[in-house]
């Protein structure tokens, strides 16, 4: 069975977190805008809800742009409303199949709405909000019929919707937490840390992906800004309270916490920035926040798990044609870790001063 992943704004990093879920999935096609693979039947929409890079799941339903397999499709939709249609074009240039769909329809007495949008491909908002029997034109080859859109309103609740949001330090988005997790490729149930878990998006996220999560954070207010946060999660979005959050400097993780399966985590990036820091005001932050993530990674390999994962943020700053990183991945695998992702792996918006690296390390077995 052939599914079509339509990939969010960061499309390496939405296919990564496809290729770490479903490791066992034969890739039929990859491109900047969606990711076909080959895979036994899966629940399309409870599968896109763990997924934070994907917008839309369809399944394949044909390896041509066919007419009669889309007729047959919508002439079998039950009519008890009037029956709402689209197409989305993926890699393949908009054409009239709409219109002649809606022409034959029509001349069979079945009522029916062409729903279309400003862009090529309909958005999750039109497809929910209209009801749209959804097909997929994927680079003028294949078609599919969309099985699931994202939730995006249940995001928006989740982000904006919780009681503290701390913008000053930055505001790791549930989508990009849910992706981090899932690169861990962790199975369901196991302990996963975030040693500097700021309003605790990541704990949230994990909780409602059923890992048990536990919180730290050398600030006072990010603990107090997690448990209220968290509490909030056990009310209004069913979390389990099986989590913990404590007040710990990440250089005594070892002292208080036992072995972990997975440590993912957005460290501190750096202080705002005025946008206007000179190269050598950026290397002292460089300096400093290469010693708090090599001490952190002592720390971290005193805990992990043999088998197990970091995910974790590093931060770039772009300074005119020039990308300034943390020159430390050397020094990190000289401490018995091994790089995981092979892709750089960016997520960045419009705008940012600074962008987030992710990047995915085991130990050396």
């Amino acid at each position: 069975m052939q599914y079509v992943f339509i990939l969010g704004s960061h499309p390496k990093l939405s296919m990564a977190e496809i290729k770490s879920v479903l490791p066992a999935a034969k890739i039929v096609k990859e491109t900047g805008t969606f990711l076909i693979v080959e895979h036994q039947e899966i629940p399309a929409q409870e599968f896109l809800n763990r997924l934070g890079g994907s917008i839309k799941i369809g399944k394949v339903i044909s390896d041509k742009i066919d007419k009669e397999k889309i007729l047959n499709i919508l002439k079998d939709q039950k009519q008890d409303r009037k029956l709402n249609f689209g197409f989305s074009y993926y890699e393949s240039k908009k054409d009239n199949l709409g219109m002649e769909i809606k022409t034959t329809l029509k001349a069979d007495g079945i009522s029916c709405r062409l729903v279309t949008g400003r862009d090529k491909a309909l958005s999750s908002v039109i497809v929910t909000k209209n009801r749209v029997v959804e097909f997929l034109v994927l680079a003028n080859h294949w078609l599919a019929l969309t099985e699931a859109v994202q939730e995006f309103e249940a995001y928006g609740h989740r982000d904006y919707g919780r009681p503290v949001r701390d913008m000053l330090s930055g505001s790791l988005p549930p989508k990009l937490a849910q992706i981090m997790i899932n690169l861990a490729g962790l199975p369901t149930g196991v302990r996963i840390l975030d040693p500097f878990c700021g309003s605790g998006t990541i704990l949230q996220e994990g909780s409602l992906l059923g890992y048990q999560m536990i919180g730290s954070d050398l600030s006072p207010k990010a603990v107090a800004d997690s448990k209220q946060n968290l509490a909030w999660a056990v009310d209004k979005l069913g979390i389990n309270k099986n989590y913990q959050i404590s007040h710990l400097d990440v250089h005594d993780l070892s002292k208080t916490i036992s072995q972990v399966e997975g440590i993912v985590t957005e460290p501190y990036l750096g202080p705002p920035l005025r946008g206007y820091e000179s190269k050598r005001e950026i290397e002292k932050i460089v300096e400093g926040l290469s010693e708090l993530y090599l001490s952190s990674f002592r720390e971290f390999k005193k805990i992990l798990d043999a088998k197990g994962r970091i995910v974790i943020v590093f931060p770039a700053w772009r300074l005119g044609q020039e990308i300034i990183e943390l020159p430390i991945l050397e020094k990190i695998k000289k401490l018995g870790f091994t790089q995981i992702n092979k892709d750089k792996l960016v997520y960045s918006r419009e705008g940012q001063k600074v962008w987030r690296q992710i990047y995915v390390f085991g130990l050396v077995l």
